[in-house]
């Protein structure tokens, strides 16, 4: 039974391939691959299916953490309707918590009795699995220091092994909450195991590039390791190690003045606290901003746009809305659209805000994604911008099929970029400009590509 179920496990590869990601196909998948691992763990019970069904559904509260493929392919291959998804993303530190105490009420529901006694069961399943997952790493760091095409086929290989061992984790874990222990016979079990590689191994290379990709290079607030965030100061700095753009951010003062800060509160930069949305664009640049042992003020958008063309530096604006919209759109166009070069580009979380700066004429314009928890939606963006932490192979191959370009954030860190490279970014959002340049020239290895994999699968 072990068996058929590592092949069924492996078997969502194929699925989600031939069905072209059919989102209801592979929620059935899921739903099979679910009642049958429970009645593999419940076999020696004499259970109805009614009463199989109510286990399978109280264990699927351990799902997310089982290694079935189809829960992230299903989840992946869903699209959502575009603006629902807005409104989730832009609420979600409202949202999420909710969603946390509901999910740990749940748990605790299934967990009523013996409750110190299940808490060191998983306990033990989750120290097992972070053991798992640093044993494949270190493996695959050794694997990167031999180099060559063996490195490739190292990280492909411990990456089905992640996908299997956290499977055989998830059965052991369900298993010792039943009261119940999981007993392997190895012949068959290694079998299986060679069946169930040899079955996903030509499908394993798409998540693994044979060549890294070379991406552009976006100073993220406009600094490059050392100055004020979204500053001139910290601009002319920037300019000088030549990115293909500088990312800024631009809000709307009480005087209607477009002035390039991040923030909605001046607290974090001044120690003081000021509404930009309630302030006079004046005010704000009497007070003086330090980071990172550095001083500035506030630059008015008008100010800061002549710098760039000073220093010939193109701009990725990301216009913050959080009200009135197509006010705030309209103005901003009325203001800068004659003014801007022909380069220049925008971004914004808000998808309103994507879709009135395209009819305004301002393109090409991107959607940020703050986290990846579902396919790429349907938007007129003309690009997405993703945290690097949820870039997946899945979300790389929709974009590509929908044409459009990745724009990764923040990536600052060499392992990171090691990952992204081997996931084909276009675009790299960074405050370490120099450094990143310096690193795109040396040839990237796959411990941090596996790593990324291990979290996301």
């Amino acid at each position: 039974m072990l068996v058929l179920l590592l092949l069924m496990n492996l078997s969502s590869y194929w699925l989600y391939h031939k069905s072209g990601g059919n989102t209801s196909l592979l929620f059935i998948w899921l739903l099979l691959c679910l009642v049958a691992s429970y009645a593999w763990v419940e076999r020696s019970q004499a259970l109805t299916w009614w009463q199989l069904l109510g286990h399978s559904l109280r264990g699927g509260l351990w799902l997310p953490f089982s290694g079935l493929l189809a829960f992230h392919f299903w989840r992946y291959s869903w699209q959502p309707p575009s603006h629902l998804l807005d409104q989730f993303l832009n609420q979600r530190w409202q949202i999420l918590p909710v969603l946390f105490v509901v999910y740990l009420g749940l748990v605790g529901l299934t967990a009523y009795s013996n409750f110190s006694w299940r808490f060191v069961v998983v306990a033990k399943w989750l120290l097992a699995l972070l053991l798992l997952a640093g044993s494949l790493l270190v493996l695959q760091w050794g694997s990167d220091h031999l180099g060559g095409q063996f490195s490739r086929f190292s990280a492909r290989l411990l990456w089905l092994l992640w996908l299997n061992g956290k499977y055989v984790l998830w059965l052991g874990l369900l298993l010792q909450l039943r009261g119940q222990r999981l007993s392997l016979d190895y012949r068959w079990a290694s079998a299986g195991l060679l069946v169930a590689l040899l079955y996903a191994w030509p499908l394993s290379g798409e998540f693994f590039a044979l060549k890294t990709a070379q991406p552009q290079i976006i100073a993220h607030r406009g600094v490059n390791q050392s100055g004020v965030q979204n500053t001139i100061s910290a601009l002319q700095h920037t300019a000088s190690a030549h990115p293909n753009f500088v990312e800024i951010d631009l809000r709307l003062t009480a005087d209607q003045q477009f002035i390039v800060s991040h923030d909605a509160n001046t607290r974090q930069l001044t120690g003081k606290s000021e509404l930009i949305a309630q302030t006079k664009l004046t005010q704000l640049q009497r007070l003086q901003l330090t980071e990172k042992g550095q001083q500035a003020h506030y630059a008015s958008f008008t100010d800061y746009l002549h710098a760039a063309k000073q220093v010939h530096q193109p701009l990725l604006i990301e216009l913050k809305v959080p009200t009135h919209v197509a006010e705030v759109t309209t103005d901003f166009a009325r203001q800068f659209r004659t003014k801007l070069p022909a380069i220049t580009q925008f971004h914004s979380t808000s998808l309103p805000t994507v879709e009135r700066l395209r009819q305004r004429g301002l393109t090409p314009v991107g959607y940020i994604l703050p986290f990846t928890v579902v396919g790429l939606p349907a938007t007129p963006a003309n690009f997405y911008s993703v945290d690097w932490r949820t870039l997946n192979p899945l979300i790389v191959a929709q974009a590509r099929q929908q044409h459009k370009p990745l724009y990764v954030w923040t990536v600052d860190h060499a392992w990171a970029l090691q990952a992204v490279r081997h996931l084909g970014a276009t675009q790299v959002i960074t405050d370490q400009t120099t450094r990143v340049r310096q690193r795109l020239q040396q040839p990237a290895g796959y411990t941090a590509n596996l790593a990324l994999l291990l979290a996301n699968f």
